[in-house]
């Protein structure tokens, strides 16, 4: 392999296991998840409910327009009026494999090597003889350094509610583990959200502890925000290019 691999930048008794998710997929829904981003408030009801195999009306021209599209990729099947999970697969891309699938192809967009998503890791402890296993949802080689990618496809007012917070600050010290065991703290560990952190009323972070705490942990967040998935990809490659 050439000096680049991913291999060669995963820590000490740490290697991949099978071949992740197909980037080849990816591509063919891709106009799927970009529409998913940019919608994902809209369309996440509707999301949750095709994910747990039922059938699901439409409610709105943003539901059908999109329903139309998931249908021609072959992520949903017309039933009559209604719409419902092609496969397992495509049940589980609703679930939230749409947006490792969306991060693995702006990895590559902005110039990472050797990408991959949905990636199953093997690992053992020092001096331990037992395999261990982590899926990561994205990871690649961007300047010959590791970049390990969290995607959390949760709700966009998931700070508003009960142990938002809570859920969020677990996820994040998931992505610092993989950053500890996978990569030796020397990768480079991004957080993507569908959560909405910023409140555009009040200017200001909905919850500056999270981002201190992530901060600390030397993550980077890219958020809901980003209302774009252009303005996503601008971000992750301009976070890419950072020394």
């Amino acid at each position: 392999m050439p000096p680049s691999a991913l291999t060669d930048r995963l820590a000490e008794h740490v290697a991949l296991h099978g071949s992740g998710g197909r980037l080849s997929g990816a591509k063919r829904r891709a106009a799927v998840s970009r529409a998913l981003y940019e919608d994902f408030a809209d369309l996440r009801g509707l999301l949750h409910a095709a994910a747990r195999g039922r059938t699901v009306d439409i409610r709105s021209h943003t539901e059908e327009a999109w329903c139309d599209m998931a249908a021609a990729a072959g992520v949903l099947t017309p039933r009559g009026q209604r719409f419902r999970a092609a496969d397992n697969g495509a049940r589980a891309y609703l679930g939230g494999g749409w947006l490792e699938e969306l991060v693995a192809l702006a990895l590559a967009e902005a110039g990472c090597s050797d990408v991959r998503f949905a990636q199953m890791i093997r690992w053992r402890a020092p001096g331990s003889a037992d395999d261990h296993f982590n899926e990561v949802d994205a990871l690649g080689v961007h300047g010959g350094r590791l970049v390990l990618v969290s995607c959390k496809a949760t709700a966009t007012d998931l700070l508003e509610r009960a142990r938002g917070e809570d859920r969020m600050f677990d996820a994040m010290l998931e992505l610092s583990y993989w950053n500890a065991h996978f990569g030796a703290r020397s990768a480079l560990p991004v957080f993507v959200t569908t959560t909405d952190f910023y409140d555009e009323d009040a200017r200001a972070f909905r919850s500056p502890r999270l981002m201190e705490r992530a901060r600390v942990l030397g993550l980077h967040v890219l958020t809901a925000d980003f209302s774009t998935y252009a303005a996503f990809a601008g971000k992750l490659a301009a976070i890419l290019s950072e020394r």
